[in-house]
């Protein structure tokens, strides 16, 4: 049986790679769809990733068209999804750009019965045609950049047309009246809060369509069908969120051996933070400071790496990008055996993380669960990613932030931090989770006050029905710096 620590990519990576992958594979295309996408899915879908080339991005949207788009219309009990992506600067925001495969369409989705969603580019370009039954591609009169009013008019010298926005959805209504559908799901908010935190970079969730959008398909569809319309913003979560082993495997190929960095040997009371250079301080001291009443973001001021000219001493810990680092002092060959604890405490309560994610749970559900067994286990839980010398003095404390991977969306977030609706969603099978972690420890061998350890993780895993199985390395280890 497979240890816990057996990384979930060897279940699911393997079959995939008979087909030889070049790290220079084409994507000059994705381009616009892509922008934004490889920060939030951390090199899943980079050039950097041997296995990220266009045969594959594509592959990966026609698993998701096959797999995820019947199950989450029909849990919804949704006929007709109509996404809306408007056109935009280089870029764009909808997150479901790279899904798509377009910056600027109008996309109709509809479950006429059968095991698959009948897909149609109703209006505009993709890069991945194939994925679709059928591509009208642009309006003969318009596209959603330059309109084409002219010809129209020229054409049609006795329509009624007002303004060129009357054919932003022309045909619109007998397409959908043709289909019928009783439940028409359209990329507009209703209740979900928009803010995502700070990793969504610039895949955050939009408003989708704007109000002149929603009175223009309103009008297209005619009043029964406008009546019909229902927000899709619950089924676009679950889109996003549900992963295929094609996007586990992509996770997976990312995961390049991370390559610990060399220091040149530390002179005590020179060498800096900012010498090192994309290091800070793992190693933090609040002496004798009053923390009653102090606010998180003067608490985050206070101890982090503000004064980054400070001199380091031996017997720090500083941390760079994932990767801990001992500063050994004089006479010593490894670090001494409270940073040996320390790190078995992080070992320790990573263990209890992953154990204790289950397929089904909410993030709150999963977090009280792992609460639990961290307390029960010798640790201290703290909602905010802080030091609090009031806590148990003997006990190392843990914050925790494990949040969805991928397309900016944070949900299902196993955290306190987020808007409510970032908890109350489901952990589906094979979701991407971040395993997010903060791990302090008072060292009082250090001397009196409030000396402690810090490091801040984050691994990739993707959770089944054993757990949360990382799909790259987890950090290893502390190293040295002589």
């Amino acid at each position: 049986m497979m240890s816990k620590a057996t990384f979930f990519l060897s279940l699911v990576f393997i079959p995939f790679l008979v087909h030889e992958s070049s790290a220079q594979g084409r994507q000059s295309q994705y381009t616009d769809v892509m922008y934004g996408i490889d920060r939030t899915y951390y090199g899943a879908f980079g050039q950097g990733n041997p296995y990220a080339n266009e045969d594959m991005l594509n592959h990966v949207r026609r698993e998701k068209f096959d797999i995820i788009l019947p199950r989450v219309m029909r849990e919804r009990e949704v006929d007709m999804w109509i996404h809306i992506i408007r056109p935009w600067s280089w870029g764009g925001t909808d997150p479901l750009r790279f899904e798509f495969g377009t910056k600027s369409a109008v996309l109709i989705f509809t479950d006429r019965g059968g095991d698959r969603i009948e897909r149609v580019v109703f209006q505009g370009t993709v890069i991945d045609p194939g994925a679709f039954d059928i591509v009208r591609g642009r309006s003969r009169y318009i596209n959603q950049e330059n309109y084409e009013l002219m010809d129209y008019r020229k054409e049609n010298p006795d329509s009624d047309l007002k303004s060129e926005l009357d054919l932003r959805f022309l045909d619109l209504g007998e397409f959908v009246a043709e289909r019928d559908p009783k439940r028409i799901a359209v990329n507009y908010h209703e209740s979900l809060s928009l803010a995502e935190g700070s990793e969504t970079f610039t895949l955050a969730l939009t408003d989708g369509i704007s109000h002149l959008d929603y009175v223009q398909l309103s009008k297209a569809l005619g009043d029964i069908y406008a009546k019909r319309m229902i927000s899709a913003e619950h089924m676009i979560v679950d889109y996003l969120t549900r992963t295929t082993s094609a996007e586990v495997v992509l996770l997976g190929g990312s995961g390049q051996p991370r390559r610990p960095r060399e220091f040149e040997p530390i002179t005590p009371g020179v060498t800096t933070l900012a010498d090192l250079g994309g290091a800070w301080s793992s190693s933090r001291n609040l002496g004798n400071i009053d923390m009653s009443g102090i606010s998180y973001a003067d608490y985050k001021r206070l101890i982090q790496d503000t004064k980054r000219d400070t001199p380091l001493q031996l017997g720090d810990m500083i941390q760079s990008g994932v990767t801990l680092y001992y500063i050994l002092r004089e006479g010593e060959t490894q670090p001494p055996p409270e940073v040996q604890r320390y790190w078995d405490a992080v070992v320790k309560s990573r263990k209890i993380i992953t154990e204790n994610i289950q397929v089904g749970d909410t993030g709150k559900e999963a977090l009280e669960r792992i609460v639990k067994k961290l307390k029960e286990e010798g640790f201290e839980y703290n909602d905010y990613d802080i030091f609090d010398p009031s806590l148990d003095p003997e006990k190392p404390q843990v914050h925790l932030d494990l949040h969805s991977l991928g397309k900016g969306v944070l949900a299902p977030r196993v955290s306190p931090m987020g808007p409510k609706w970032h908890w109350n969603k489901k952990i589906p099978y094979l979701c991407t989770l971040a395993i997010e972690y903060m791990v302090n420890m008072p060292v009082p061998e250090r001397g009196p006050g409030s000396f402690f350890y810090y490091c801040s993780l984050h691994e990739s895993t993707v959770v089944t029905r054993r757990g949360a199985e990382f799909t790259t390395p987890p950090t290893a280890g502390v190293r040295t710096i002589p």
